[in-house]
């Protein structure tokens, strides 16, 4: 009988990356290279009292800087982001961590509140088997600046990987989770082995209750 694979399961921002998230970088990379005009940020901004009304950032919650966006042209811009202005922040130890879990084969997958387009090229990076990101609704070759399908944020990144675990079948038992943020514990707390990485304070406290593992990979 077949063993069930087992995942070792990456949040992104502040786990694998440090300082400010993918997202922000690439806003900053759009706006610096002419990519988004006054009215983009006019629209993202507006998005702030629905934002705030939900608990969200107003980069995590609006996606509307993306609207009539050239998708293939953006996906492109998203791969140049990264090799300029993210791949050089990644943890070392925490890259040290994705390889020693890919050597004893288990499955690396990136679960992340942060744009597909920007998941997609840290994933291709790390060989990573599955990644789950936030889609961008899209009409042919455009971007439509909405969420399509659920947002793998808090509760959701548990809904949007048992989706996935649909077809994969890991053995979430035997499962490890990495997450630095309180939001994170929910993800941490459908696998065997939840490690709370370079945790905020609620995190830190929320683990240290529950027994889990705490980790420093730097910054």
């Amino acid at each position: 009988m077949n063993q069930k694979p087992i995942a070792a399961i990456f949040d992104v921002d502040g786990t694998l990356l440090s300082g400010a998230s993918m997202e922000v970088r690439f806003l900053q990379y759009l706006w610096r290279y002419g990519e988004l005009r006054a009215s983009d940020i006019t629209r993202l901004a507006g998005g702030i009292f629905q934002a705030a009304a939900q608990g969200r950032s107003v980069i995590r919650a609006n996606k509307a800087y993306l609207q009539n966006k050239p998708f293939d042209h953006f996906r492109r811009l998203a791969q140049d982001c990264f090799d300029q202005h993210i791949r050089h922040h990644l943890l070392p130890k925490a890259i040290e961590r994705v390889r020693w879990h890919q050597q004893q084969e288990h499955c690396v997958v990136l679960v992340s509140g942060t744009l597909d387009l920007l998941l997609e090229p840290l994933a291709q990076h790390l060989n990573a088997c599955s990644r789950i990101g936030t889609k961008i609704e899209t009409d042919g070759n455009a971007l439509l600046g909405k969420i399509a399908g659920e947002h793998p944020y808090a509760k959701a990144k548990v809904s949007t990987l048992l989706a996935l675990n649909q077809c994969r079948n890991f053995d979430l038992a035997k499962s490890f989770a990495y997450g630095n943020h309180f939001t994170d514990r929910y993800l941490l707390g459908v696998v065997g082995h939840p490690v709370a990485t370079n945790p905020d304070y609620r995190l830190r406290g929320f683990a240290a209750k529950q027994g889990w593992m705490i980790e420093e990979f730097g910054n």
